[in-house]
């Protein structure tokens, strides 16, 4: 996933007519990712915690997807977000124990970017204390295991 910058930033804000062939192919990228997202019902992000950040290719492709215009849009109240009816699932892993507390700035960031492009239906699961020991290792994978398998039988019912 490249990572947006000057240029790419540029190509995006530049007038269709006038973009250069590299330009195109930059807009080009962002618009297979953003047709996807519109095609889909259900995203699913997995997002392991990085030095209390989100993975910088997941930052990239944020970058890709939010378009003033296609994504979102502005009005006189703030950004509406456009991709709405949609469900996000994040499966969140950390080596400590970080959920709900100061140090969590990864889940209110997805939180606010998926909103922002107007996916407010969202559900993270937690697989938290990776690194503490084996056992709070497998406890952990354990009750990831068992939400996500609850999350599959609701997704089925509601089929």
């Amino acid at each position: 996933m490249p990572h947006l910058d000057a240029a790419r930033f540029q190509a995006l804000l530049s007038a269709p007519a006038e973009r250069s062939p590299e330009q195109q192919a930059v807009v080009s990228y962002s618009d297979t990712l953003i047709e996807e997202l519109q095609a889909a019902d259900v995203i699913v992000l997995g997002l392991p915690m990085y030095n209390f950040g989100i993975p910088s290719q997941l930052k990239a492709y944020f970058d890709h997807v939010a378009r003033a215009g296609v994504t979102f849009r502005y009005s006189e109240k703030g950004p509406v977000g456009l991709l709405t009816g949609k469900r996000a699932y994040v499966f969140a892993t950390r080596g400590g124990y970080y959920r709900n507390t100061a140090k969590d700035t990864q889940s209110l960031y997805v939180r606010d970017f998926l909103s922002f492009i107007g996916i407010d239906d969202i559900q993270f699961i937690y697989a938290e204390g990776l690194a503490i020991s084996d056992t709070s290792k497998q406890r952990a994978l354990r009750a990831a295991q068992t939400a996500m398998g609850e999350l599959l039988e609701e997704l089925a019912q509601a089929a």
